[in-house]
């Protein structure tokens, strides 16, 4: 399927997280096929983290947390798929209508404070998404993907004890 998207829908990759984020209050189908591309992007951000740490445990952390920021994209397909009978596969990043380059998140302690503050709010997010739809497996496959966001917290806040002052 297309990734048909609404005109309202973000343009870019900052417009994608700031409209996800604002999804806690409820979501609709085409909400969720921005969350699916958005979640997708997650990975790439993560992963650019992971390549210019230097400790292999903060590596190893940051990739895995793109892993499973992945892995909620595919989630949100996944749902997609319930509710709407058809297929979405995530494109790849330079096909993704959301991506953009962005400035590189600094790899510091306080920035990855901030983000793992962002990832602990994520329960509440996916949360709100869920509450959205009476489908009992997609409720589960968004409540999932919340409890994971907070593993993703916790893990950015031992990332950054393992960061140099």
């Amino acid at each position: 399927m297309a990734w048909q998207l609404p005109a309202n829908a973000p343009k870019n990759t900052n417009e994608a997280f700031a409209y996800v984020s604002g999804l806690s209050k409820g979501a609709t189908l085409d909400d969720i096929k921005i969350l699916a591309l958005t979640e997708a992007l997650g990975k790439e951000l993560y992963f650019d983290l992971a390549d210019r740490a230097e400790d292999p445990r903060v590596k190893e952390m940051l990739r895995a947390n793109g892993r499973d920021e992945y892995t909620h994209a595919e989630r949100a397909c996944e749902a997609l798929k319930i509710l709407t009978g058809e297929s979405y596969v995530l494109p790849s990043i330079s096909e993704n209508p959301l991506y953009s380059p962005i400035s590189p998140m600094p790899l510091t302690k306080a920035a990855l404070g901030a983000l793992a503050e962002a990832e602990l709010a994520g329960e509440d997010l996916y949360a709100g998404i869920a509450g959205s739809f009476d489908n009992a497996e997609v409720k589960a496959l968004f409540a999932l993907s919340g409890r994971e966001e907070i593993e993703h917290g916790h893990r950015l806040q031992q990332v950054a004890e393992l960061l140099p002052e």
